[in-house]
């Protein structure tokens, strides 16, 4: 399929070791890594190219709300917008264009997104239900009623895990609630907390949920997939968000909530980290981890021994949120 080209505004920076800048890059896909992270108060995405000290601001449009972000393949990243009901597809090389979209039904807010082989899964918050589509054609393929407000997603080879939120429906108890891969029948329900509203599945193969009202009440659950069992719960306070493996550690940006940082492992053990600024999501890249900064416009990298400031990008939008890396294979 021919890749449909979006008009955008592109800003592109080279930048030197201490980001003076140095005038446009005549190549705004330089190769290589890449740091990309969406805006979500501008329905806009940037790229970091770390080996060549290259940021293209406005680099990709995407819906309006952008949601989530997931590398999805060795060559292509997809965004899922909650208002524009939609998620694109685009390759990290190849700034201004996608390579797909899916549209989802409007009005019903998708929250999140889970991609097993071709197959890809997106909680719908206001229709309850949960819709799998095919990221390479970008066709619906079918779905199932689900539980009150799904939130995070998470699809394996044999179960579709899915949480709740506490909006619209406040009598909502939260949790994880666990279905068929191809979905159907809730087999068991997982206690995780009031307003499990992210699920992230970890190198480890394990599943950690995050939950939070907002109130200094966050907690990570981490449940075996395969005993489909709670193993642990981390009482760690404020809203934590999807975390990061760093070595035997897992680093969760506290942004909405104390701010800072949470360092937890799957054995229960957590401590908090202060921090300069509030951290919303981290990525690793190499020896360098980056952190986005909501209310600060910013990304910041840090040295992920001890989370010393290294140094600080402008991001192109405001309210930068979600943010991944990719990085060539080997």
């Amino acid at each position: 399929m021919k890749p449909v080209i979006r008009t955008a505004a592109f800003i592109i920076m080279a930048l030197s070791g201490c980001r003076d800048a140095a005038g446009p890059s005549p190549d705004p896909s330089p190769g290589g890594s890449v740091l990309i992270w969406f805006n979500g108060l501008s329905a806009t995405a940037d790229g970091w190219f770390p080996e060549t000290g290259t940021l293209v601001q406005g680099a990709w449009l995407t819906g309006s709300t952008p949601n989530q972000i997931q590398q999805i393949s060795d060559t292509t990243v997809a965004v899922l917008s909650s208002l524009s009901a939609d998620l694109i597809v685009f390759n990290p090389d190849s700034a201004g264009s996608y390579l797909q979209s899916v549209i989802f039904p409007q009005g019903s807010n998708p929250y999140c997104f889970t991609i097993s082989g071709t197959t890809g899964a997106a909680t719908l918050l206001l229709r309850d239900s949960v819709v799998f589509f095919n990221h390479s054609t970008g066709a619906v393929t079918g779905g199932f009623q689900a539980v009150a407000n799904p939130g995070g997603i998470v699809l394996t080879d044999e179960y579709c895990f899915v949480s709740s939120c506490n909006w619209p429906d406040n009598t909502s108890p939260g949790g994880v609630s666990v279905y068929p891969a191809e979905g159907g029948d809730e087999l068991v329900w997982l206690d995780t907390g009031v307003n499990t509203h992210w699920l992230k599945e970890q190198p480890s193969g394990m599943i950690h949920c995050y939950s939070t009202t907002y109130t200094d009440d966050g907690a990570v659950s981490v449940i075996d997939p395969a005993a489909l069992s709670v193993t642990c719960r981390i009482n760690c306070g404020g809203s934590p968000g999807e975390a990061v493996a760093i070595r035997d550690e897992y680093l969760s940006g506290d942004g909405w909530g104390q701010g800072g940082a949470v360092a937890y492992t799957e054995a229960g053990n957590f401590r908090r980290i202060e921090l300069s600024f509030p951290p919303t999501c981290f990525a690793l890249c190499g020896d360098t981890l980056y952190a986005t900064s909501f209310s600060a416009n910013k990304v910041y990298m840090l040295n992920p021994e001890d989370l010393s400031l290294i140094d600080s990008l402008s991001s192109g939008g405001e309210g930068p949120q979600g943010i991944i890396a990719v990085e060539p294979s080997s």
